[in-house]
């Protein structure tokens, strides 16, 4: 009898400590917010939360059309004295709980790039929820309406541009995105400067049924150093900085001659050395860049020799013009400073003990020389005249 009752009071103490599921909380039960947008202005911090219909995404994956429209897209707009009471504010309307694990891109107005960001976004790495690989992004424009069209055609709301970068930047590297834990890394180096995508709308490319559909675009980038951007550039300003970056995947330069394009030639596999010397007691730099490249289109009849002469004269031209377009605004585009400071840190710390220091450690004349090579791999299926 005694063993009877033991067992029972062990199966009642048992039952007592299971919790069971009285707090299980399914995916309808979450706002899952996606891309966070940060502005100041009015002296108020102004927030903007994209918030992503899950649904959607599964009907997506399984394979269904999802009818031909956009994905759901919300987007919830709160201001406050600081980030993070712009952020509690919000949470006073969202319905449900505000979930930030999947958060995947934050924007920044220029407006905020243009201060200490490293302020205005001070809650955000404090917050344990959210994660340090989320994309960066700059914009001029609306991050309301650039929320409202981040998604395209019948997608899955998070396979965009926004969302996934790295996707377009594979297909043709023209400006590098770039996550949040690169930019808190870099803080306070010197010499560092962190290049972040500007995100434009376009409202011409695409159409639905004879309508635009307006879609956004990577069209230039701010150069963030010491933790704000006074300066941005355009695409075209850009050009020469994909050929430095080890991690372009794919790029294309046309093959000019006598003013007329003859020919496009992909490349990819980059390799880049960098020397230094001193002359007059400022740095120089030198650059050795070597591609693969492939022959896509030919216009006219010219030899294998001159395709790769004209390739290599055009990557050395547009190197140099991006170099000269960032020491026109003062700003360090290929962190030449930050070559020399991990290379050459005395020579670096004698610069900066003698009064130069930024701007002024480097000029047009700085960089000295740019050395191209291209190897071309081949011509494609057909051979190097044109069809």
């Amino acid at each position: 009898m005694n063993r009877l009752v033991g067992v029972l009071c062990m199966t009642l103490c048992a039952c007592i400590l299971l919790t069971g599921c009285w707090d299980v909380k399914t995916i309808s039960d979450y706002n899952f917010v996606t891309a966070l947008g940060i502005d100041y202005s009015e002296g108020k911090y102004k927030i903007y939360t994209e918030l992503m219909d899950f649904g959607s995404i599964s009907n997506q994956d399984e394979g269904g059309d999802g009818g031909g429209d956009r994905a759901t897209v919300w987007v919830g707009k709160s201001e406050g004295e600081t980030l993070f009471a712009a952020i509690n504010e919000l949470y006073k309307t969202g319905q449900q709980s505000l979930y930030w694990d999947h958060l995947m891109a934050i924007v920044l107005s220029d407006r905020v790039l243009q201060k200490d960001i490293n302020r205005f976004i001070d809650s955000i790495p404090r917050f344990p929820q959210i994660r340090y690989n989320s994309w960066i992004f700059g914009t001029h424009e609306s991050i309301d309406e650039l929320f409202k069209h981040s998604t395209f055609f019948n997608f899955s709301p998070i396979s965009n541009l926004l969302h996934n970068p790295l996707v377009l930047y594979k297909q043709l590297s023209v400006i590098a995105p770039i996550r949040l834990n690169k930019v808190l890394a870099n803080e306070g180096e010197p010499g560092e400067t962190d290049l972040i995508p500007t995100l434009s709308m376009d409202k011409k490319d695409w159409e639905d049924n004879d309508k635009p559909q307006p879609v956004i675009f990577m069209n230039g980038a701010f150069a963030l150093n010491n933790g704000k951007a006074q300066h941005s550039f355009t695409e075209k300003q850009l050009n020469g900085v994909k050929w430095i970056q080890p991690q372009m995947k794919r790029a294309v330069i046309p093959v000019v001659r006598n003013h007329k394009t003859i020919g496009m030639v992909t490349l990819f596999n980059p390799k880049k050395k960098i020397h230094i010397a001193v002359e007059g007691g400022k740095p120089v730099f030198s650059l050795d860049l070597k591609f693969t490249g492939i022959i896509e289109e030919m216009l006219d009849d010219s030899p294998v020799d001159i395709i790769r002469e004209k390739a290599e004269m055009g990557i050395r031209n547009e190197v140099l013009n991006t170099f000269k377009s960032g020491i026109a605004k003062h700003v360090d585009l290929y962190g030449l400073e930050q070559t020399l400071y991990r290379n050459k840190n005395k020579e670096w710390k004698r610069l900066r003990a003698s009064g130069i220091s930024g701007e002024r450690m480097l000029t047009e004349d700085s960089l000295k020389k740019v050395n191209v090579q291209v190897n071309i791999l081949h011509s494609g299926m057909n051979d190097m005249a044109p069809h």
